[in-house]
């Protein structure tokens, strides 16, 4: 008898503590801070989403200097996963294959997490990489990097504030969590910090400068964003261009060290675009993608890099 009261006083306790969770739940899902007309809950509350990723690193450096034709392009392997989720009312989990590590032909390491909200975004992504390859040309002559050659740490942190949040929704073009009913548009403000290191491992050909350069930036900007609404359809794009307010570099290239704190020509901008079509109230489909673009200048040199996210996705909602 014992062990049975103790079952149930557990069955009661857990089944309380889930009318309690699911209570604040529905609460924060069904309170309205938005203007109805644009934007809207979905009808369910469960859903369930596949996703496959694909992402990546490009790099462009030019030698400005008088007499010299230094320049160079580097790529990381594309990257892709595989991801599974699931949420209910706005709580989400999810989990993620790399078929690419899973079969050992791809080590590169990357971590990416996102908060999204009508009023706000921030999104965060770290990348540790030795898949870098490409070419770089000097003297007349071209030398070409395999991988493993160099490696790359990556770290990336932008916000955005939306302006109209009342009538314009990211979280119905990034997370499907809201629909956006009819078309609106919306300001942005922002903040981003980007921070990476690329230095040279062992065996690297003859003719490549040992290296280790490292750098890191804050800026702050604005830009707009825009859906438009097509019947079923869902069309998004926007873009953040930010100014550099500080920078702070340092290169040790063959022994020799410099520093460069310039603000010529920096800045970082964040773009975006998204295509959705609903299939009625239960299942959509759709594409996005993110592109991270930092830009580097002074009298002496021109460097872009450039950090993408690419998905598509099919979504049921229950």
């Amino acid at each position: 008898m014992l062990t049975v009261s103790v079952c149930t006083f557990s069955q009661s306790k857990i089944k309380k503590l889930y009318e309690k969770v699911d209570a604040k739940l529905r609460e924060k899902y069904e309170r309205v801070t938005y203007d109805t007309l644009y934007i809207s809950r979905p009808d369910k509350k469960f859903m369930l989403k596949i996703k496959g990723n694909l992402s990546g690193n490009s790099f462009r450096f030019k030698s400005l200097r008088e007499g010299d034709d230094t320049h160079a392009y580097l790529t990381t392997s594309t990257r892709g996963t595989l991801n599974l989720g699931a949420s209910y009312m706005g709580l989400s989990a999810s989990f993620s294959i790399n078929p690419g590590k899973m079969s050992g032909r791809n080590q590169d390491y990357e971590f990416n997490i996102s908060a999204t909200s009508n009023r706000y975004i921030i999104d965060f992504s770290f990348q540790r990489s030795k898949t870098l390859s490409g070419h770089f040309d000097s003297g007349g002559e071209t030398h070409y990097l395999d991988k493993e050659f160099l490696k790359l740490e990556m770290l990336n942190l932008t916000g955005f504030y939306i302006f109209n949040h009342r009538r314009f929704s990211f979280p119905a073009v990034f997370s499907q969590s809201y629909i956006q009913r009819h078309s609106a548009g919306s300001w942005l403000a922002g903040l981003a910090f980007t921070g990476s290191r690329i230095s040279t491992n062992d065996g690297v050909p003859e003719g490549f400068p040992d290296m280790d350069i490292n750098g890191k930036s804050i800026a702050i900007g604005g830009g707009y964003g825009y859906n438009l609404v097509c019947r079923k359809w869902l069309f998004h794009l926007s873009a953040m261009p930010t100014i550099v307010v500080y920078n702070h570099k340092k290169s040790t290239v063959s022994g020799e060290v410099t520093r460069d704190n310039s603000y010529f020509r920096n800045g970082i901008i964040n773009s975006r675009g998204a295509i959705i079509y609903n299939f009625g109230s239960r299942y959509f489909i759709g594409v996005n993608a993110v592109a991270n673009s930092t830009v580097f200048g002074s009298s002496n040199y021109h460097f872009s890099r450039t950090k993408w996210n690419a998905s598509a996705f099919f979504g049921l909602r229950l």
